[in-house]
């Protein structure tokens, strides 16, 4: 969903995002609605998804959790033998007060589930975490870790799964709120260009022993020593580096100053970065009534803990971020549909002013405003051509 506390509206559903891997998925938030959005996609499968990371606990980003486990956590037709199941199947993360809020839900619906699930708190200094005594467990409960805020001001590799680290830092809203870096590890990843590169050399250059182009892989891809290899040409061909980055992933809850966070988002591979606020042209204003200048809605957006779409560009620009989408919309920004960069709407023409204002603070790209049910796809970054080029001395 991409709407904003107002919502949810008929156009957009309010804030959830999952981040699918190739054996599970996980949530960052998790909104009232957020199963029916589940039920119109084919990734990801409810019963995939194996942790939910909040932001924050406004109504608008965690009123779906009980709803979703409710769900996800079906319980057996004999409600006996719901509690025999005791596997571990869901994992939530979130501010001090997340603990609570699920275990109140949960026995005030008097709700059902099969299996287990743990709620883990990332508490700030002064936080008194809610216990986990086994008198005050739901029964399909188990302890969830207490993660003290560092000397630092980071939440620093609080879990590691899927070949992921995730990190989180403080951001400012009206209430306590999270941003989350989800750093997949660096690995030795040979890509299919990289092997039809090597096949396309001809073999006449090939250096002896050498009968076909792939025996080089013999010599460039050596456990102990990888070596460069030279060809009759004169040309040399390098092997691929062993420490490639991962991709980097910076997801961000409501907030109208991320600042905290920038050590750890550095050269994120994307950025998801909320634009509840965005001030209008006059050939657009009366879509935007009410505030008249840019300073005016930007002191607006700020004083609720929010920003414009400006300061989530400039902000992708301070960190390096490669790609970067826009979400939270206030209820005023209605989806204008999949082809509003074509259309010629009013709607349309307005969520192409809010990209360009991000896009133009950014500088590094075209911003995306995301409409609800977006796919996105973040590419593996390629070792072809910028490591293993044919070289030829001089």
């Amino acid at each position: 969903g991409t709407c904003s506390g107002g919502g949810p509206t008929l156009q957009r559903a309010c804030s959830s995002l999952s981040l699918n891997l190739e054996s599970t998925s996980w949530l960052v938030d998790c909104a009232e609605g957020t199963q029916s959005q589940l039920l119109r996609v084919s990734t990801p499968k409810i019963n995939k998804i194996s942790k939910i990371f909040i932001t924050h606990l406004h109504v608008d980003h965690c009123c779906g959790i009980v709803p979703f486990m409710s769900s996800a956590m079906t319980s057996a037709s004999n409600p006996e033998n719901a509690l025999l199941d005791n596997r571990l199947h869901l994992e939530i993360y979130g501010p001090s007060g997340i603990r609570n809020l699920i275990r109140m839900n949960l026995r005030l619906t008097q709700t059902l589930l099969k299996g287990k699930y743990a709620a883990h708190e990332l508490l700030f200094e002064n936080d008194r975490p809610m216990t986990c005594d086994k008198y005050e467990l739901h029964q399909n409960e188990v302890p969830g870790k207490d993660i003290r805020i560092d000397a630092d001001g980071f939440w620093r590799n609080f879990e590691t799964s899927q070949g992921f680290k995730i990190d989180a830092a403080p951001i400012v809203h009206r209430v306590p709120c999270l941003g989350y870096v989800f750093t997949e590890s660096p690995e030795f990843r040979i890509t299919q260009d990289y092997i039809a590169r090597i096949d396309a050399i001809p073999q006449s250059l090939l250096p002896r022993p050498a009968l076909q182009p792939r025996y080089l892989l013999n010599t460039l891809l050596d456990d102990n020593y990888p070596q460069s290899v030279r060809l009759k040409d004169g040309s040399v061909i390098e092997p691929p580096p062993r420490d490639i980055p991962g991709r980097k992933v910076v997801i961000l809850g409501d907030t109208s100053d991320p600042s905290a966070i920038v050590p750890l988002a550095q050269n994120a591979s994307l950025l998801v970065h909320e634009a509840t606020n965005a001030w209008m042209p006059p050939h657009l204003e009366k879509w935007h009534r009410g505030v008249k200048t840019p300073e005016e809605v930007r002191e607006k957006a700020i004083s609720r803990g929010h920003s414009t779409a400006d300061m989530a560009g400039a902000f992708a620009n301070l960190i390096g971020a490669q790609r970067l989408f826009l979400n939270h919309f206030s209820v005023k920004f209605p989806d204008p549909g999949p082809h509003y960069r074509t259309s010629g709407s009013s709607w349309a023409k307005v969520m192409r002013e809010i990209e360009d204002q991000a896009s133009l603070t950014w500088k590094m790209g075209q911003a995306v405003a995301a409409s609800d049910l977006l796919v996105v796809d973040i590419s593996a970054p390629e070792v072809w051509p910028r490591y293993c080029q044919l070289q030829r001395e001089r």
